[in-house]
């Protein structure tokens, strides 16, 4: 499928949107679950980093947090494409939906880490490293530099914030999304099927040969990806109750804690069920304000800092005045970066031209828009 015919087919294939639609805009608890995954993975991030191997409930479940949030990611980025009447529209929401938070950060470790690196190295062996660290992390490949100057090199985790890896599997993931909707769209589920089992099989590949880093990227994660688009295209219509729905969220806690490493083609199944029972089977607590974002992003640099200065205790004390001073501050960058951003990106799609060709497109997508949110 060519990028024009693609770009030519989004908008025709819009007339009937899926089941999900609708019941993302007002009947879910994506909002509240993607708050309470940001905090679990603050939680695990307090013990990770700080050396504490195999940290007890509820310090074990970053990974679960993470995973989580490519199956919200999945269900929301393939309501917000078949939402979308042109492919450009799409792009400039997503991107502007993730990036000028991202930037911001960015620019501010830079600036700090450079600030350190002149102290101990100097200005002239200062310039050229930090212009690296911000050029290479402006682009999303943070793994080829995590820091400036060395000045975080005694840190068990040599990088001010280590949550930047799923960035760019998340950017990845949007540009690759409307692919596999229209795959999905003129194929049905068997295209799903094939590449959540060829991502598994990516995965425990590259494991097998303890490349974990590799297992690690896009390729590896998309099932969890492809779980979410699952959900959304598949499992919205099935509210079970809440009583299944409890059931089904301790069951994973439970079955997460205590079983030490879960079946490959399982997990993501796992994962999302987990999503499912939280987001769309729970009753929904109407809440709106997201700063997910802010707190996922925000909350490294901070226990990063505290480890990196010696000021780090493990403490509960400590950890609920990180937990609210990551709130506070996420609070205000939602309001003065988030929102203006997504705001953005809005005006932007609005007047992103439609494709050309468009009227002979939508004759030949019509027919097939039955078969077929705001993240």
């Amino acid at each position: 499928m060519s990028t024009e015919d693609l770009a030519g087919s989004i908008a025709g294939s819009r007339a009937a949107l899926t089941p999900a639609a609708e019941a993302e805009a007002t009947h879910n608890n994506f909002t509240p679950l993607r708050l309470a995954l940001a905090l679990l993975v603050v939680f695990g991030h307090f013990k990770l980093l700080s050396g504490t191997v195999q940290p007890a409930f509820p310090f074990n479940l970053a990974d679960a947090a993470v995973y989580s949030f490519f199956v919200v990611s999945g269900f929301l980025i393939a309501g917000s494409y078949e939402r979308s009447s042109t492919l450009r529209g799409y792009l400039f929401r997503r991107v502007f939906r993730l990036y000028p938070m991202y930037a911001c950060v960015v620019l501010a470790q830079a600036v700090l880490l450079a600030i350190a690196s002149t102290q101990v190295n100097g200005f002239g062996a200062t310039v050229a490293p930090a212009l690296r660290y911000l050029g290479v992390n402006l682009v999303f490949a943070n793994f080829l530099q995590y820091d400036v100057g060395g000045v975080l090199d005694h840190l068990r985790v040599p990088g001010l914030n280590p949550s930047l890896w799923t960035l760019k599997i998340e950017i990845g993931f949007y540009f690759v999304a409307p692919f596999i909707c229209e795959a999905k769209r003129r194929w049905g589920w068997p295209v799903l099927a094939t590449l959540f089992l060829a991502s598994a099989v990516y995965a425990v590949g590259f494991g097998y040969f303890d490349e974990v880093r590799l297992a690690k990227q896009l390729p590896g994660q998309l099932q969890f990806f492809i779980v979410g688009m699952a959900l959304h295209y598949y499992g919205a219509r099935w509210r079970p109750g809440f009583a299944l729905a409890l059931a089904v969220a301790v069951g994973f806690l439970v079955v997460w804690t205590f079983v030490p490493q879960p079946p490959p083609l399982v997990l993501p199944l796992m994962v999302g069920l987990f999503v499912a029972a939280v987001a769309l089977w729970s009753p929904p607590l109407g809440v709106g304000l997201d700063i997910s974002y802010s707190v996922y992003l925000l909350h490294g640099p901070v226990l990063q800092t505290l480890l990196w200065q010696h000021w780090f205790v493990d403490s509960p004390w400590l950890l609920a005045s990180v937990v609210t001073g990551v709130i506070a501050v996420s609070l205000v960058t939602e309001r003065l970066i988030e929102r203006p951003g997504t705001a953005l990106g809005r005006r932007l799609s609005r007047r992103a031209p439609r494709p050309a060709m468009l009227t002979t497109k939508v004759a030949g997508s019509s027919s097939i828009a039955g078969n077929s949110k705001a993240a």
